[in-house]
C-alpha cells in the first residue's frame, strides 16, 4: 500500500518520536511506502531541506505555502504520488483543504487525524484553559452554505474563509482518528458520522526507545539519591508548569534535596516559573532545561522518581507513555486525554483539576512509598507494551485502512 502522509512540522528527523513520523517508520516495517508531505520552513533546521530521505525509509517532500495553496503539492500529487490512501494530521493544517479536494478528484480516499480539537482557538475561549467553558461548536463553518450565510451577515470576509478552510475537512474526509474516546465524542459532536471514526491513540516505539537507553551509558544510582521530578512540556498554562510550581514548597518541605527538572523547548512562560518557585523560596531545587535531544530525554525519563504532567487539557500526552514505556510513576490531572492513558493507582496517579495542593500530596506519596511507585511503573510499562507500541498502532491503522478504501 503507498499511503502519503501531510503534515505540519510532523518529520523533523531530530525529533523521531513526533506521531506522524513514528507512525510512518512503522508503517514501512510492515512493507507499506510511506511518502510525507509538510511545511517547508527554512528558519528551523530540521524543516529547511525541501527533499530528504529520513532515517526509517520515509521520503519527505516539503512546500512553501501561500495561505491555504501549495502547488508544489498540488502537482506531485496529481502527477507523481497517485497513493491509495491519504492521511492528514492535524486540524488546523494549511495543506489539508486543497489536498482533500484533489485527493477527492483523483478518487483516493482520506483520513484525519485532529491532533486535539480543544487546541482549535474557534472552538474553544481560551486555548490554555479550554475545559473551563464550553466548547462553541456553532462557531464552526464546516459547509459551503455556512460560510455564505456568515458572509451575507457580515462576518469579516477574511475570517470566514480562513474558518472554513481550516474546518471543512472535517466533513470531507472519508475517515477521522481520534485519539481518545474524548476526542471521539467532540467529533460526532461537530458532525462526523460514529461510523467514519475509530480511536487510536499515540504510540512509543519501543525498539528505538529501549535502543536509546542502552546508548545513554545508564549508571548506577546512588542507594539513596535525592528525589528527582520531571517535567517535559511546553511552559504554558495548558500544560500546568505553574501548578508543579506551587507545589514545589510543600513537596520541598517534606524532601529538602529533591530537584524537579523541567525540559521545555517552548520557555513561553519561563519568568513567570521563575517568579512561582523564588516566592517560594526553591529556587535551589529547580532545574531548568532547554530542549534536549532523544538521548537525554530518554536518559532523564529513566533516573526520575516520578513524572509530572498537570495539564489542564491535553490532545493526547506523549510524555505520559514515554514515562510509561520507561516503568516510571506518573501524575497527571483527572482531565482529557490524561485520565484515558493512566489508570488510578495502577500506572500513576490522577489528581484534581488546578489544584497544586493535591499535586504535591500526589508526589510526596509515590516518593514516600517506593514500592507503590516501582508496582505502578512496572504496570505502566507492560501497559504501553500492549497498547501504545508503535507495531501494536501500525497494525491498527493499516486495518483501518483497508477497511476505509
Amino acid at each position: 500500500m503507498k499511503i502519503l502522509i501531510i503534515s505540519t512540522y510532523g518529520f523533523d528527523p531530530a525529533f523521531p518520536s513526533r506521531p506522524e513520523y513514528l507512525q510512518a517508520r512503522a508503517l514501512v516495517r510492515r512493507g507499506h511506502r510511506v511518502v510525507a508531505y509538510e511545511y517547508y520552513a527554512p528558519q528551523y533546521p530540521g524543516q529547511a531541506t525541501r527533499h530528504a530521505w529520513l532515517p526509517g525509509n520515509v521520503a519527505v517532500h516539503r512546500g512553501a505555502t501561500w495561505g491555504f495553496f501549495t502547488p508544489e503539492l498540488l502537482l506531485r500529487l496529481l502527477l507523481a504520488e497517485r497513493p491509495d490512501v491519504v492521511h492528514i494530521h492535524h486540524l488546523r493544517n494549511l495543506l489539508a483543504f486543497q489536498t482533500v479536494r484533489l485527493a477527492h478528484w483523483l478518487r483516493v480516499p482520506v483520513v484525519l487525524t485532529p491532533h486535539g480539537l480543544l487546541h482549535d482557538g474557534d472552538l474553544v475561549l481560551d486555548r490554555d484553559r479550554p475545559l473551563e467553558a464550553p466548547p462553541r461548536f456553532e462557531r464552526l463553518i464546516m459547509r459551503p452554505q455556512q460560510l455564505a450565510h456568515r458572509l451575507l451577515r457580515g462576518t469579516h470576509p477574511r475570517r470566514a474563509v480562513r474558518n472554513y478552510l481550516i474546518h471543512a475537512p472535517l466533513h470531507m474526509v472519508d475517515g477521522a482518528v481520534a485519539l481518545s474516546e474524548h476526542e471521539r465524542g467532540l467529533l460526532i459532536a461537530l458532525g462526523v458520522a460514529p461510523e467514519r471514526i475509530t480511536v487510536l491513540p499515540n504510540a512509543v516505539d519501543l525498539v528505538d526507545f529501549d535502543r536509546l537507553y542502552a546508548q545513554s551509558n545508564p549508571v548506577q544510582l546512588p542507594s539513596a539519591p535525592p528525589p528527582r521530578i520531571l517535567f517535559i512540556g511546553q511552559l504554558i498554562e495548558r500544560k500546568g508548569f505553574d501548578l508543579l510550581a506551587h507545589a514545589m514548597p510543600t513537596v520541598v518541605q517534606a524532601f529538602p534535596q529533591a530537584t524537579f527538572t523541567f525540559v521545555s523547548h517552548y520557555r513561553r512562560g519561563e519568568t513567570e516559573l521563575r517568579r512561582i518557585v523564588a516566592a517560594g523560596g526553591v529556587e535551589r531545587n529547580l532545574q531548568l532545561l532547554g530542549a534536549v535531544d532523544e538521548l537525554e530525554k530518554t536518559r532523564l525519563l529513566h533516573t526520575a522518581d516520578v513524572v509530572v504532567a498537570p495539564s489542564r487539557y491535553e490532545g493526547f500526552g506523549i510524555p505520559l507513555i514515554e514515562a510509561m514505556a520507561a516503568a516510571r510513576p506518573v501524575i497527571t490531572t483527572d482531565v482529557p486525554a490524561g485520565n484515558e492513558v493512566v489508570q488510578h493507582e495502577r500506572t500513576g496517579l490522577l489528581v484534581p483539576y488546578d489544584d497544586p495542593g493535591a499535586l504535591a500530596a500526589a508526589i510526596i506519596r509515590v516518593l514516600r512509598d517506593p514500592a507503590h511507585a516501582r508496582r505502578m511503573g512496572e504496570q505502566g510499562r507492560h501497559v504501553v507494551e500492549a497498547r501504545y507500541s508503535a507495531e501494536y498502532l501500525a497494525a491498527r491503522l493499516e486495518q483501518w485502512y483497508r477497511d476505509t478504501i
